[in-house]
């Protein structure tokens, strides 16, 4: 009787191994990771909108991302653990393809050679924006299908059954055009299929070059409306709002400026050794070997796992291709290499066309389709080792690396997560409501703000949830990324903005801002009173500039601390001691000076203390409106040492004693021993 051992193919075997390995690559954090980035403004969307809105969204460049944001938003709602388990599936099974593939071209007795590439294009290093799901939903099911349809084809022309291969070149050309309806600039994947079908046709016996050609242009023949049927549709039809996916603009540049031929041949050459080299050791070292002692001992234990993994699989592999599995020949190689530099080229070429190239960790998104051509090199170089010892101990290490560069990015975005979920649950612990038209201000601890929706979609989500009828989505409070434009147009007064991005309208008052701030992660949220700002040594410089123009009464005071949807921001985390200075803060704004201190008590007696010293500023306060200079000389102990920090408790003061009546003996001491 065959055990289950015995009744799994090769194939299955090495399928089922690439979705275990990519598993332990990608899933152990992903309960953790919550929107990210882009996701901000595409949920908020869908909160005040309906998924039909994905349509005005991605109108303006990518209408086809619609057709699968639509189905996926219907089917997971708000919850981020779908779209990752998703995206972890979609990029798993790509794996597959690719494996399915390499066997298909190659047969079995490449196996080894097979599994190598589809597992290490599963769990590729290079592209780090696997946590970022909701967003790249559609480069991950565009990649899925990529690779879907190019194995199809290579299935088609090996394929002798007439009505089979009708039938697989039409599922291979809807794959391809779904693919290139979600991003565009994937088109490079038809090298890699057209190298495919030239090596497939190459290989027959007894026939002239100019037969050979032949076969090739009449096999590609069907293949050809994939990218053809894309780009007369993109060219002569669909007109692109954004520079930036408008073909016809990019190419054109050519014509403006012929020199700038050199500098994409100067991005292709140094993006072709950052895939295939630099994907390898950069962001390992980037991000693994920057991580926290203990997450690199979980990391380390989850690579060793995978490695397990590998070795039962390759040991199993073994026994069943024993008598086929054959290292490759001359022939085989070049055949691969001609795949490989092929498809590394066709996958970087359309990026630079339009002046992007890989940069790593930011953009490694354009390393998803040079990838395949990547580690089919990689794999080829292991197989030629002679040692099958040395092979296993290269593969081995190679999925180690991967590994705990997945988990080191996981973890970077895990802490972006969580540090975003506090700054927000921070300011609903502050403000019961905010006023709307005010432009906020934020600066994230250790989170970069590259766009303005970082910002406005959860406070939005917050403060402003309520559906909307109108279109476009009036964002009621917008925002600003705090870079050097923003920091002019505040300081000088520069007027309303009015952006309208994505169906998003916005009316930016640069006259009209709150500043919040969060300048660590053991710190808490401090919203700025422009007439007085609190300010530490640990402040951007920005901050300190655009502080004086912040507007605190644009925080209302009444009401209580709003519902913050925990599918969202998480659930509430402890109210400790950034509760009771959010708490106090709140209540020094409404002028009642004895809440302050009770609060102050009572966080005291649950033995929470401050991380920053600057947050006992509140408290000082209100003990000199009440008179005890005793618990004001005590706090000052605290604070007399740090220059900046002195500084900034006088001015405070100092503006406490011109706002409220202080005591004779409270301003001596705030005159002699805090400003002296």
């Amino acid at each position: 009787m065959k055990t289950l051992k015995d009744r799994i193919s090769p194939f299955w075997f090495g399928a089922l191994l690439i979705i275990v390995i990519a598993g332990i690559a990608y899933l152990p954090l992903v309960s953790q990771l919550g929107y990210l980035n882009d996701d901000w403004y595409l949920m908020y969307d869908m909160q005040v909108k309906d998924v039909s809105f994905f349509n005005e969204i991605f109108g303006i460049d990518r209408p086809g991302r619609a057709l699968a944001m639509i189905p996926l938003f219907s089917l997971f709602g708000f919850n981020p653990l779908w779209f990752h388990l998703s995206a972890f599936l979609f990029r798993a099974f790509g794996g597959v393809f690719v494996y399915w593939t390499m066997r298909m071209l190659w047969g079995e007795r490449r196996n080894f050679f097979a599994l190598v590439t589809g597992l290490l294009f599963a769990i590729y290093p290079g592209f780090l924006s696997m946590p970022n799901a909701i967003d790249y939903q559609s480069h991950i099911l565009g990649l899925f299908l990529a690779t879907l349809s190019v194995a199809l084809t290579v299935k088609a022309i090996l394929t002798t059954d007439r009505t089979q291969k009708i039938l697989l070149i039409v599922g291979s050309i809807f794959t391809g055009w779904g693919y290139l309806s979600q991003m565009e600039y994937f088109i490079g994947i038809e090298a890699f299929r057209f190298a495919a079908i030239m090596v497939l046709m190459w290989r027959a016996q007894g026939e002239t070059f100019r037969q050979k050609i032949t076969k090739i242009i009449i096999a590609s023949l069907p293949f050809l409306l994939i990218a053809a049927g894309f780009l007369v549709w993109r060219l002569f039809f669909f007109e692109s709002e954004r520079k930036a996916t408008d073909v016809s603009l990019q190419v054109m540049q050519i014509f403006t400026d012929p020199l700038i031929v050199l500098w994409w041949l100067n991005f292709l050459i140094q993006d072709f050794f950052t895939v295939t080299l630099a994907a390898w050791n950069l962001p390992v070292y980037q991000l693994a070997f920057t991580m926290r002692l203990k997450d690199m001992a979980t990391a380390i234990m989850w690579a060793s796992l995978a490695v397990a993994a590998l070795l039962y699989g390759l040991r199993w592999a073994e026994e069943k291709a024993r008598e086929t599995e054959s290292s490759s020949s001359t022939g085989t190689m070049r055949e691969t290499l001609f795949i490989s530099i092929l498809s590394i080229a066709g996958g970087l070429i359309p990026v630079i066309l339009v002046n992007r190239h890989v940069i790593l960790p930011d953009y490694s998104r354009y390393t998803l389709i040079a990838s395949i051509g990547a580690v089919m090199l990689l794999a080829l170089l292991v197989e030629n080792i002679s040692k099958r010892n040395v092979q296993v101990t290269v593969i081995g290490i190679l999925i180690a690396v991967a590994v705990l560069t997945h988990y080191g990015n996981t973890i970077r975005y895990v802490d972006e997560t969580q540090a975003t979920r506090n700054f927000w649950w921070q300011v609903a612990w502050r403000a019961p409501h905010i006023e709307e038209g005010v432009t906020l201000l934020a600066m994230y601890p250790n989170s970069p703000l590259s766009e303005d929706y970082f910002i406005w979609g959860p406070a939005n989500l917050i403060y402003y949830p309520e559906k909307q009828s109108n279109n476009p989505v009036v964002v009621k409070l917008p925002a600003a990324v705090l870079d050097g434009n923003t920091v002019t147009q505040v300081t000088t007064n520069g007027g309303v903005e009015t952006p309208l991005r994505r169906g998003n309208y916005l009316e930016r008052d640069f006259g009209n801002v709150l500043v919040m701030v969060q300048s660590s992660p053991n710190s808490c949220v401090r919203f700025i009173n422009g007439a007085s700002p609190e300010l530490n040594a640990f402040d951007d410089g920005r901050v300190t500039m655009v502080a004086p123009y912040s507007k605190l009464d644009e925080v209302v005071t009444d009401g209580e601390i709003p519902t913050v949807p925990e599918h969202v921001f998480g659930s509430e985390p402890e109210r400790g001691w950034c509760f009771y200075y959010q708490q106090a803060d709140l209540v020094r704004q409404r002028g009642d000076w004895d809440a302050v201190t009770n609060l102050l008590d009572e966080a005291l007696n649950k033995g929470y203390y401050p991380n920053d010293p600057l947050e006992w500023i509140p408290f000082m306060q209100a003990y000199a409106v009440q008179g005890n200079v005793e618990e004001i000389r005590e706090m000052t102990k605290l604070i007399v040492l740090d220059k900046y920090l002195r500084l900034q408790v006088c001015n405070n003061m100092k503006y406490l004693a011109e706002s409220e009546t202080l005591s004779s003996e409270v301003n001596e001491f705030i005159t002699k021993k805090i400003c002296e």
